[in-house]
């Protein structure tokens, strides 16, 4: 199979996750809905099992090879009814479970909770080592005789060798979705060294040569959900206008997020086509946008602002775009303090440099400039300064396509559009 030309790299195996919608009639998204059921039944039964075994015994296993054990004879005594779903399937709660036990133990997630039905995100992964549960017409058998049609299945196409690792199945915003995790063939490269620093705002993202790439404003739509729950908390739940209203905020909230998804991609791609070292702020975004009500005896101040700005923060997706950075380069972060009040000409460090959010004047130089992209030229400058040896990054190798083939296919798609219309 033809390889895309590309410099010389190191030959690597890469993981790469391509995330299908799974669309197929009332008794499919039935099936999917009994089986996350399932798993957080199983979930909730068997944390109530390791805290009711903890306070007789003092101890209790939560490995999940114990678990699994626990799992049948408690489906032969207490949950018969597991056994109309496929053990494969309902176990990997168990799994969840384990998993968040072993992050507990080392001190980076709290102690696992209790999933509630209505607040829980309906997820559960599901068993596809091997690859046989994929049809070549683009289905995934979920169990005998039932298949589930996979949109976008030729995504994967564009990768070398791609073998199926991993997958879960969940609910987002009312659509049903695949995310399946594959190893591919890959190239290691060496990143450049000229380097690119950038300054992530809210709204907007700021390059030290000067760019300013703004997001698109999506002010209208967030304006139309506000109304929409207000609409919702007036209606009586769980009735035909509460889950009409439900829908129609899941469209808005889906539409958010494909808009700020496709603006981060481009400007990642905009951004390393400049070089593919990039420097970031080591920003902690959990500590930036924790609430400021504070304590009854001592209350936080300019409440309303701060939860403002920590909507804007989250909303800006500032992870989403380290990631794809990290898909594309090689990120290096370095430490973000006083970034926007030193002069990027002569170094000079004072709060009254900073004039206004967006405008920077050197109180000892007088040096002028868009305050963002003096930030985004400290931020080079103190990457390419602290930086120890050169990064390399990893990219999965892309069949090449023929032009004559792509051509074809647009030229199709162009003249279904027209019969369309």
């Amino acid at each position: 199979m033809p390889v895309a030309a590309c410099k010389a790299g190191t030959p690597r195996r890469s993981y790469v996750t391509v995330r299908y919608r799974l669309r197929g009639k009332k008794a499919i998204y039935r099936y999917l809905n009994e089986l996350a059921g399932a798993n957080r039944y199983l979930w909730n039964a068997a944390l109530a099992h390791i805290k009711e075994d903890f306070t007789e015994t003092g101890k209790s296993n939560t490995s999940y090879v114990s678990l699994c054990g626990w799992y049948k004879q408690h489906k032969e005594t207490s949950a018969p009814w597991l056994s109309a779903y496929p053990a494969a399937a309902t176990r990997t709660g168990l799994k969840d479970l384990a998993d968040a036990f072993t992050q507990f133990f080392k001190k980076v997630r709290r102690f696992p909770k209790f999933k509630k039905k209505a607040k829980t995100k309906k997820s559960f992964q599901i068993d596809v080592s091997g690859g046989s549960r994929f049809t070549e017409q683009g289905y995934f058998r979920l169990k005998r005789g039932l298949f589930v049609k996979m949109m976008g299945r030729e995504r994967v196409h564009r990768y070398v060798n791609p073998i199926a690792k991993s997958a879960r199945i969940f609910e987002e915003h009312g659509h049903w979705y695949m995310a399946v995790q594959y190893k591919v063939d890959a190239l290691e490269y060496d990143a450049d060294e000229t380097g690119v620093g950038v300054d992530r705002n809210v709204g907007q993202i700021a390059v030290n040569a000067g760019q300013m790439y703004l997001l698109t404003d999506v002010l209208k739509r967030f304006s139309r959900i506000v109304q929409l729950q207000r609409r919702l908390a007036k209606q009586k739940k769980r009735s035909n206008r509460w889950k009409k209203t439900k829908k129609m905020i899941a469209r808005h909230e889906r539409k958010i997020a494909r808009i700020r998804k496709n603006d981060l991609r481009h400007i990642a791609k905009l951004i390393t086509s400049i070089s593919t070292l990039v420097f970031l702020e080591d920003l902690k975004t959990k500590g930036m946008t924790k609430s400021a009500k504070g304590t009854i005896e001592e209350p936080g101040k300019h409440v309303k602002q701060k939860a403002g700005l920590n909507r804007e923060i989250l909303r800006t997706a500032w992870a989403t775009l380290e990631r794809f950075l990290k898909e594309r380069g090689y990120v290096y972060k370095v430490n973000p303090a006083y970034t926007s009040q030193t002069c990027s000409a002569c170094g000079n460090r004072a709060k009254e440099n900073r004039k206004s959010q967006s405008e920077y004047s050197c109180s000892e130089c007088g040096f002028e400039l868009n305050a963002d992209i003096n930030a985004a030229m400290n931020i080079w400058a103190s990457g390419m300064a602290s930086m120890n040896g050169r990064g390399a990054y990893v990219r999965p190798v892309l069949v090449r396509q023929d032009r004559q083939q792509v051509t074809k296919r647009q030229n199709e798609h162009e003249g279904l559009r027209h019969q369309c219309i």
